[in-house]
């Protein structure tokens, strides 16, 4: 549900069909960047999707993510070119997979964050 432009989640099923998943999740593609806590340099990746409590990425060059890897990442939310420290969502890798040119991870926040509808619809 969407209250004045904030994602609202509803709350989690009961029973047999509950998933696994704490956070409803988006299918969505935007540039972003990451790198491991310990490094300076920041690689270039695309979003695949998000929810509040992570995201899944596909990397776009040499460097390999394991899984336990603290990262902090930078998503280009809308036009912006540039994205300040204090946007930097920290996490920690819990899936990896090998991608056609890169690799596939999934990054789980360390805090869950808000997603504004404008984000998930620009049109909105």
């Amino acid at each position: 549900m969407i209250d004045k432009n904030r994602i609202i989640e509803p709350l989690p099923l009961k029973g047999p069909e509950k998933d696994r998943r704490r956070h409803t999740r988006w299918a969505l593609v935007r540039a972003c960047k990451l790198r491991r806590a310990s490094s300076i340099a920041f690689e270039a990746a695309r979003t695949r999707d998000v929810s509040p409590g992570g995201a899944r990425l596909v990397t776009a060059g040499q460097k390999k993510y394991a899984v336990g890897d603290r990262v902090e990442l930078a998503v280009a939310w809308s036009d912006e070119t540039v994205v300040s420290q204090d946007a930097l969502i920290v996490g920690k890798i819990v899936r990896t997979a090998h991608a056609e040119s890169g690799q596939t991870i999934a990054v789980q926040f360390e805090h869950p964050m808000s997603i504004d509808a404008s984000v998930l619809d620009p049109a909105a």
